[in-house]
């Protein structure tokens, strides 16, 4: 049979409430399993995917994702690939989330499957939880690509369980590995202090350029290690590190080296070094300079992120910020 709505929970059926949500320029997501039952034991679409997205087509959802239990022990691949032919036949543009948990090698398929594609199990709000998600997600990481984008689940940012600091960290590792920026929390409790983490422009701007690729991983690259960075290139040539500190101790580094992310300016050009948290310049930067931006103590958890961006030194910006 055809999905219906909850009439209790929604009287006016789900068309009306996503007219109400395009009404609000917001968009409209649903849910469902590519198995018999949801994870939750409510009905799923295996063996009914034309007709349920014809349904979700018909209510206006603009996202659908597709979770994996009670998949009847038949391979992912199949079950997938047939929910993604029967949206794109409705013609109605529907970002398809696959929720496949990493399982039955889906980094081999998967990219040519869905939109996005989980690389990982559930998160929870917990550091060990974050970090544990974020390497299981990397090992896939070259695979990652515009329109089929890595997804370590969703954000964890003020649940309640983690620190600012920690809320800060998993923020900007999510916005540089251009991960899909879901919210998992109950937006009934947003604080002050959350709100302005998930809506920090400039880290959005990063997740969201369509020719910027997953950052990459340049020093300690592995889950055992006590820090790392990344670093990520825009479309308008600007470079964007990470460093950030796994560990549970205070890490002193002292100076970060632009040369060491690939940023290596010419004679003429100054490097201007922005943190995107604090909103601030740290400075400009000739080519000798550049080895040693200064840093200070990272806490347990934290993290710095800093977008540079090259200026010939008779730039005006330069020039009237009296650098040179």
């Amino acid at each position: 049979g055809r999905y219906g709505p909850n009439l209790v929970r929604f009287p006016s059926g789900m068309k009306a409430i996503g007219d109400h949500l395009h009404n609000k320029s917001l968009k409209f997501g649903i849910y469902t399993s590519a198995g018999t039952k949801t994870c939750q034991g409510l009905p799923g679409s295996l063996d009914h995917e034309e007709l349920d997205a014809q349904t979700f087509a018909d209510w206006g959802v603009d996202y659908l994702k597709y979770d994996n239990c009670y998949s009847q022990n038949i391979p992912g691949i199949d079950r997938y690939t047939k929910m993604r032919n029967a949206l794109n036949a409705t013609g109605r543009k529907i970002f398809y989330s696959l929720c496949q948990w990493g399982a039955e090698d889906s980094w081999q398929w998967a990219p040519q499957v869905g939109n996005s594609w989980r690389t990982t199990g559930d998160i929870s709000p917990y550091w060990p939880s974050i970090r544990s998600n974020f390497w299981q997600s990397q090992q896939h990481a070259r695979r990652g690509q515009p329109g089929a984008w890595l997804d370590p689940d969703m954000l964890e940012v003020g649940d309640g369980n983690l620190t600012e600091i920690e809320n800060q960290s998993h923020f900007s590792l999510w916005c540089l590995i251009k991960a899909p920026l879901l919210l998992g929390m109950d937006l009934n409790s947003l604080t002050k202090e959350t709100l302005g983490i998930i809506s920090n422009a400039k880290l959005i701007a990063i997740n969201q350029d369509p020719n910027s690729p997953q950052a990459t991983c340049y020093h300690g690259c592995s889950v055992k290690e006590d820090w790392s960075i990344l670093a990520t290139t825009l479309s308008n040539g600007d470079t964007v590190a990470i460093i950030i500190n796994w560990s549970n101790d205070d890490l002193s580094l002292q100076s970060f080296s632009g040369q060491s992310v690939g940023v290596v300016p010419n004679p003429l050009d100054y490097i201007v070094v922005h943190d995107l948290w604090k909103d601030e310049q740290v400075g400009a930067f000739d080519f000798e300079m550049l080895k040693n931006i200064p840093l200070p103590t990272l806490k347990p958890h934290g993290s710095l992120v800093f977008q540079m961006t090259a200026y010939n030194r008779n730039d005006p910006f330069i020039v009237s910020s009296a650098i040179v």
